[in-house]
């Protein structure tokens, strides 16, 4: 029986909003389980018991005929897909409320029968969000039993998915989180349904974040971009995320969500949405704070000599923008190769740092970064 209290409650308001009458709910025992008057409220109701025992259409109660729990008024019983569920009452001279008993007895099942789809959703969409917690973090799945749990759900797991993690920041807003996260979510739910469109969205909120599932087929990126834009324009947020790549099959599921984790937060600083592919070592290291920049620059370069610094910094800006082609880079300051190698050993003498050495040049790699990003050139203007 899906007829409760709370739904009661809320049917027997808004109709007596309506035609202005007392309105009296009762369940299949009979019992006044919703009323507009709230003494009435657990009573049982002798008529609406008659009605649910004897299967009649409807019972009123003229003047004169009031018993124990039951009022002069026309009583209805009320069906949702064919089973009663209870009985609704009209209070009142039935020649004066006669005339609502059909009304009110289909706007109630109307009523109820929306509000039944609506739990039913939401029950859906609670398990299919559990299943997506489940299938990202849990240990030693049975795949199979998974998968099959899954299909019961209209949740394809072998199919290649996307995973996105969006987060928010509340602009201004003195509304908690937790109402945030549930219009977001909705929001995204609907976006979804429209791009998918015979499919159901997989959306879920975890942490504060929300996590959506792309098939292989969608344009994840443009959806989001989509998503972002209405969102900030609804709610007073600002939305940034990641993408992840195709999962290849299952089990790669969890290694997606941790793409999606790293570009949701190499994200995060610049307000924006990035797909993991396309997050370069450069763009992690400009969303760095400027003081880890400076430090790490002066740590590495304070060493070299005043006088001598502009030219070996340029020598090293040549190396890594010739790939390591010291032939090359060489021509682009008129130098002989070996003069240039000479300069890098200078450099390595300085620094303590070899560009043999990988780990050595990827450290080098990174100084050079933050150096170009401090000054915006190299030092003494020199800018090849």
């Amino acid at each position: 029986m899906f007829l409760t209290k709370e739904n009661g409650m809320r049917i027997v308001e808004e109709i007596k909003e309506t035609i202005g009458r007392d309105v009296n709910i009762m369940d299949r025992t009979g019992t006044i389980l919703a009323s507009t008057d709230p003494k009435r409220i657990g009573q049982l109701h002798t008529i609406a018991k008659e009605i649910l025992e004897r299967q009649l259409p409807v019972l009123e109660v003229a003047a004169g005929e009031e018993g124990p729990g039951a009022q002069q008024g026309v009583n209805l019983p009320i069906y949702v897909d064919g089973n009663c569920e209870g009985v609704i009452g009209i209070t009142g001279p039935p020649d004066a409320v006669r005339d609502f008993g059909a009304i009110v007895k289909k706007m109630t099942e109307i009523l109820l029968t929306t509000m039944h789809q609506q739990e039913q959703s939401l029950l859906v969409e609670q398990a299919r969000s559990l299943f997506l917690e489940e299938w990202l973090f849990a240990r030693d799945l049975d795949w199979s039993a998974f998968a099959e749990r899954g299909a019961l759900l209209d949740i394809d797991i072998r199919e290649p998915k996307r995973i996105a993690i969006l987060e928010y920041e509340p602009r201004g807003s003195a509304q908690p989180p937790e109402l945030h996260s549930g219009r977001l979510l909705q929001m995204a739910q609907r976006y979804l349904q429209e791009e998918q469109q015979e499919e159901q969205a997989l959306c879920a909120v975890v942490n504060r974040r929300l996590l959506l599932v792309f098939g292989p087929r969608q344009k994840a990126l443009d959806v989001l971009k989509r998503f972002q834009q209405a969102a900030e324009s609804f709610y007073e947020v600002s939305l940034s995320g990641g993408l992840s790549s195709l999962s290849r099959g299952p089990e790669d599921i969890r290694r997606c969500y941790n793409e999606a984790k790293i570009a949701a937060r190499a994200a995060a600083k610049g307000h924006t949405l990035l797909e993991y592919s396309g997050i370069s070592l450069d763009f992690v290291l400009q969303n760095l704070e400027p003081k880890v920049k400076r430090d790490l620059c002066q740590a590495m370069f304070e060493a070299i000599p005043q006088d001598e610094r502009p030219e070996l910094l340029e020598c090293l800006m040549l190396y890594f923008r010739c790939e390591g082609n010291i032939e090359q880079a060489a021509q682009c300051i008129h130098v002989h190769k070996n003069t240039f190698r000479y300069r890098m050993g200078k450099l390595a003498q300085y620094t303590g740092y070899d560009l043999r050495r990988p780990r050595d040049a990827a450290i080098l790699y990174i100084a050079m970064q933050f150096l170009d990003a401090e000054h915006g050139s190299l030092p003494n203007g020199n800018n090849p």
